[in-house]
């Protein structure tokens, strides 16, 4: 049972840090990120504090908009979203540290960094909900938003992604005067990460299957 539990929580940080270095491939490609960094991405351009600075105060927000949202009905449980908060946030920074040599030459070059992030963002979302754990604040807050809503998840986290976008697309206008970390990397992130994880889960069934008719 121990052995269990601690493989749930073994392949849950595999997953966090497998994102986090998509984030900083991402960032470092320059095309923009994906819309759930994209706030903590620009913010970091505009000041001296880090990315993974900036997506701990942004996920733990995220957790307080929970908390109000569910008041009683908010689970003790989902406070492990805390610490995980904080160890997003560390990995992109390590993230960040190991990826220091990567400065894309040119606009092809952006674009493959750019897809390896995105490739990597997704790989690390399938593994992440795969222990059933918990959850990064910003998808538990979607997650309670469709709850209480009725709405299909789809629906909500698209509505929740462009929203970002758009907030982080202004704040980038006002604070720097252009666009930055907001770019087309953003749009193809916002469709296309969505995407990979519905290919990978099913990629992953069907080894499943054919594992068990072995």
């Amino acid at each position: 049972m121990i052995l269990r539990q601690l493989r749930r929580v073994l392949v849950f940080t595999l997953g966090i840090f497998i994102m986090s270095l998509g984030v900083a491939a991402s960032v470092r490609a320059a095309l923009g990120t994906a819309p759930i960094t994209s706030f903590p991405t620009v913010l970091s351009l505009a000041t001296p504090l880090s990315v993974g600075t900036y997506s701990v105060l942004f996920n733990v927000l995220m957790l307080v908009i929970v908390i109000i949202l569910q008041r009683r009905k908010f689970p003790p449980v989902q406070l492990l979203q805390l610490p995980v908060a904080f160890l997003f946030g560390w990995f992109i920074d390590l993230a960040m540290s190991l990826t220091w040599w990567l400065e894309p030459s040119n606009y092809a070059v952006q674009w493959v960094w750019t897809i390896i992030g995105v490739v990597l963002i997704a790989v690390g979302v399938y593994i992440e909900v795969q222990p059933r754990l918990t959850y990064i604040p910003a998808d538990g807050l979607i997650t309670v938003i469709t709850t209480m809503s009725r709405a299909p998840f789809g629906k909500v986290k698209m509505i929740f992604d462009w929203t970002l976008v758009s907030i982080s697309a202004l704040l980038s206008l006002v604070l720097m005067g252009s666009l930055q970390g907001v770019r087309e990397g953003t749009v193809f992130a916002a469709f296309a990460v969505g995407a990979l994880v519905r290919v990978i889960g099913n990629l992953h069934d069907r080894w499943r299957l054919e594992r068990r008719q072995e």
